[in-house]
């Protein structure tokens, strides 16, 4: 049975595809930012924002014209770092209104799971130049820990004290495999999540507490600051399904990491 609540829907706003084509834009963003501009121009890798400052101080002692540009790019990779923390909230809610009106879970997920393989080795090569990198996984495992966390709470709907239990310690093991593995978005996903399922059938405070639950996440990345002004894209979530076939919509993001590869290779000659 479905957890999804016939809602009037709004005549305007955006649709599931162009909220995943914004998702995905702000993705490659990041992508560009660590994977071409940190990676390839300033030469320091996938580094984190508080390592990115580091060289925005160390430019300092450099020559006038390269500290400029050394300033300038690690700027614009900060920027970019931060624009794409806002693809967390949205990507959250279209998990929650996909699990919702999904008529088959198990094939969802294993759906989302085939798009995190194929996107594994363009992933790596863009972030840290090699097929095979343990540093990191790409952001779509975010979404099947996310898939198989809310199908689990499905499992043990209700508030008796043993399945709030059993649900405590699924979302503890989620945050603890996707911090052992490293997956990006993983923490911030799996909390927005939660906070956006607690609050499924309160649509007038999902969105706000969901905001909320963002910011507090600046704790463990100040970039995440960004990310509350993903939920200001959600709000004009329409909930229609858009024009694209569903096979575009999980092939786009393995096929804009491999053009953003493709980018940062060209510019290493």
């Amino acid at each position: 049975m479905r957890d999804h609540k016939n809602t009037k829907k709004m005549n305007f706003g955006i649709n599931r595809n162009v909220m995943t084509l914004i998702g995905l834009l702000l993705l490659a963003l990041g992508a560009m930012g660590r994977g071409i501009i940190q990676t390839r121009f300033l030469g320091v890798g996938a580094v984190n924002s508080d390592q990115l400052l580091e060289v925005l101080n160390a430019s300092g002692g450099m020559q006038a014209a390269a500290a400029a540009r050394g300033m300038q790019a690690a700027a614009a990779a900060l920027v970019f770092e931060g624009l794409e923390s806002c693809a967390a909230p949205i990507f959250a809610v279209l998990l929650i209104d996909g699990f919702q009106k999904s008529s088959n879970v198990p094939k969802y997920i294993l759906r989302v799971l085939g798009v995190a393989i194929l996107s594994e080795i363009p992933y790596n090569y863009v972030f840290s130049g090699k097929l095979l990198d343990m540093t990191s996984r790409n952001p779509v495992w975010a979404m099947v820990l996310c898939l198989l966390m809310l199908y689990l709470f499905r499992q043990y709907e209700g508030k008796q004290a043993g399945k709030l239990l059993i649900k405590l310690a699924v979302a503890a093991a989620a945050i603890l495999w996707s911090l052992l593995f490293r997956v990006q978005f993983g923490p911030i996903m799996l909390l927005l999540v939660m906070a956006l399922w607690a609050l499924r059938n309160r649509l007038s405070l999902r969105l706000c507490f969901g905001a909320a639950v963002a910011v507090c996440c600046c704790v463990v990345n100040p970039l995440y600051m960004f990310s509350p002004f993903g939920f200001l894209i959600a709000h004009f979530y329409n909930e229609e399904k858009g024009f694209f076939a569903r096979p575009i919509q999980y092939l786009i993001y393995p096929f804009m990491l491999v053009m953003v590869g493709l980018a940062g290779l060209v510019m290493t000659f």
